[in-house]
């Protein structure tokens, strides 16, 4: 993750990057049992791969993450059109053989794409630009992301359960974490906790949160 920080907008942009390092980790066996996906990996903007899994011989580790990176610098139309995900934010279909492709997905930063999901799945030859195998991929991560951040809600709320108290402590905590997801925006934020935005300025005051 070091050469991400090169680059990268700020700490949320570098922080959604290792979510999706991790959260590959995690659902990496799950994903691994659909028969017809054969690797995954996700690149940063430089296209140095920060995750490889499949269901061979390749390893998250240096070596492994190694090979990935030579084979896409064996194929330049990969790297073309990942450059182009990263450009556009939208995902791209590569046929790799007539019965093997690669999906490249938009991983989103604050405001822009921020690296790239690698998925090689085993294809029936279909030369369509979108089709229901590459719209499956999307939705699953899609799914998994959520229930992965769900999921760390959750262990954060259990986390601090020991400190909090008071119906105010419950208040408050729900206040800094919604002010963390919408980046500090008075109106993402009074929408997501349904309250009025002067509502929501005077327990920021009372509460000491600038």
């Amino acid at each position: 993750m070091v050469n991400a920080r090169e680059y990268l907008e700020g700490s949320d942009d570098l922080q959604k990057l290792q979510e999706m390092v991790n959260l590959m980790c995690y659902i990496s066996m799950d994903l691994k049992e659909i028969t017809c996906l054969e690797s995954l990996a996700v690149f940063d903007r430089k296209l140095n791969a920060i995750f490889c899994e499949s269901k061979e011989d390749l390893k998250n580790d240096k070596t492994g993450r190694s090979k990935v990176e030579e084979f896409i610098r064996m194929h330049p139309e990969l790297s073309i059109a990942m450059k182009d995900v990263l450009k556009s934010g939208n995902h791209k279909k590569i046929h790799l053989s007539k019965d093997e492709s690669l999906l490249a997905l938009p991983v989103m930063g604050h405001k822009k794409p921020i690296g790239v999901v690698g998925i090689v799945y085993a294809s029936d030859g279909c030369l369509h630009e979108e089709c229901t195998a590459d719209l499956l991929f999307k939705d699953v991560l899609e799914i998994f992301m959520t229930r992965y951040q769900e999921m760390r809600d959750k262990q954060t709320m259990a986390a601090m359960s020991c400190r909090l108290k008071t119906l105010e402590d419950y208040e408050k905590y729900a206040i800094l974490e919604t002010g963390k997801r919408c980046n500090w925006n008075i109106s993402n934020m009074a929408k997501e906790l349904e309250i009025g935005r002067n509502t929501l300025y005077q327990k920021l005051k009372k509460m000491g949160i600038n």
